[in-house]
């Protein structure tokens, strides 16, 4: 768990100016940090409780102002837009696919920049309630607005805990930039929204390989995301370039008032080829009655990921028998007919592995939990990072034997003179 140290703003309203507190132990920063945000939630006005409104933004998984550049198979699950620049400085598409429409220095994508331009005022204008001066990493943060007078940086798994309120509004606000290492990961828990984290950056963002990200990242200039990095959420740049590279990004849509939640996680998020890793699949209910599956939940894995020799599959839903997940196969299934708790949630969890390294990206859809209070409005996503394992080496790429098939051209050719004497 990384040290970090927090203090109350100096805003009207905002957290009383503590004594000057002893060095925690590191392993109890992150208790320390939630139980100063937790009372800064309860003293400071209540401005953050307003989720920040997007306008016609909402819809652009990627928005940006000067180029969108794209390497690798991107999926993007929303609209893709630009302005003012037009579609001369969009490129990478194919092989990254949009599922949804585009934007090129159009009205749309002008009116979605202005409406990003008001919710990055939006936010940027919150009444600061915990000040982080170090990595968000190995911490548990509760709703509230967290803010930096220049950059934040994520190391490891920085958790959001809704505490049971699905309309809880996270506002992180960095002076300069945000920077996450390599296969970091943002988790929200205990009923909470991707749709209600806020990313708001002063100047760039760059979201590091293989990280699983959450939120919408709204940042004055520009927003790369390395290889394998993937969010829940949005990226939005409202002046500067978007750079993607092989990730997926998925535009979240609020629930309404009583809507069933899933959540999903990998434990731990990063595994060498060969070993296991946790799926854990968490469903809320927020109603005050019980909800009956009324289909199986299934959750297909992606390709190259495999449930475990050892599945160990369990799950803490009201029900009869077990979950459905043979060693070997790609997908598990809860039952219809499991139950999840009024006003609570339950869980499904099981061992998978991959054999081979990348970065996956497992999604449950909107509407694949079906139960007699309703559906899930919004999807579930985490992504698996699997790095090569021991004594297994590389797949060259094309490019590569490419390079192969050139030399050795170049040499045959080189030998011919030998060969006539």
């Amino acid at each position: 768990m990384n040290t970090i140290f927090a203090t109350s703003a100096h805003s009207p309203g905002a957290l009383p100016k503590p004594g000057k507190p002893k060095a925690p132990h590191k392993q109890g920063v992150g208790r320390w940090l939630a139980g100063l945000a937790a009372a800064a939630v309860l003293l400071a006005p209540a401005a953050w409780a307003q989720t920040v409104t997007m306008g016609t933004a909402a819809d652009f998984g990627v928005l940006a102002g000067s180029a969108i550049t794209n390497t690798g198979p991107t999926i993007i699950n929303g609209d893709l837009g630009i302005h003012p620049s037009n579609a001369s400085s969009v490129t990478g598409f194919p092989p990254g696919v949009v599922n949804g429409s585009t934007h090129f220095a159009d009205g749309v994508a002008l009116q979605a920049k202005n409406d990003l331009t008001t919710a990055y005022n939006d936010a940027a204008g919150r009444t600061c309630g915990v000040t982080v001066s170090a990595d968000l990493g190995g911490s548990t943060l509760v709703p509230g607005v967290y803010c930096s007078v220049s950059s934040m940086g994520l190391t490891g798994t920085l958790t959001l805990d809704a505490q049971g309120d699905p309309d809880a509004v996270f506002v992180f606000q960095a002076g300069s930039s945000l920077t996450t290492a390599s296969n970091a990961t943002v988790a929200m828990i205990n009923g909470g929204q991707s749709c209600n984290v806020f990313w708001q950056i002063g100047s760039s963002a760059t979201i590091g390989t293989g990280t699983d990200f959450l939120g919408s990242i709204l940042a004055l200039d520009s927003i790369t995301l390395n290889t394998g990095a993937s969010t829940a959420g949005r990226v939005l740049a409202r002046n500067g370039a978007v750079t993607l590279d092989s990730g997926e990004i998925t535009v979240c849509t609020l629930a309404p008032a009583g809507a069933l939640t899933i959540e999903k996680n990998f434990n731990p998020t990063t595994i060498s080829a060969g070993e296991v890793s946790t799926l854990t699949i968490i469903l809320g209910n927020p109603n005050p009655t019980v909800a009956t599956l009324t289909a199986d939940l299934v959750d297909t894995l992606p390709t190259g990921v495999l449930i475990a020799a050892l599945p160990n599959a369990s799950t803490t839903c009201a029900g009869v028998g077990s979950p459905i997940a043979l060693p070997g196969s790609s997908s598990v299934t809860l039952p219809m007919g499991f139950s999840i708790p009024a006003s609570g949630s339950c869980t499904v969890t099981v061992d998978v592995s991959a054999a081979m390294p990348g970065s996956y990206v497992n999604i449950i859809p909107a509407g694949g939990l079906m139960t007699d209070l309703g559906n899930n409005p919004a999807p579930a996503q985490a992504t698996l990072n699997v790095l090569v394992g021991m004594g297994q080496v590389a797949v060259p790429t094309s490019s590569i034997w490419g390079l192969f098939l050139l030399i050795a051209a170049v040499l045959a050719f080189a030998a011919i003179p030998v060969w006539r004497r």
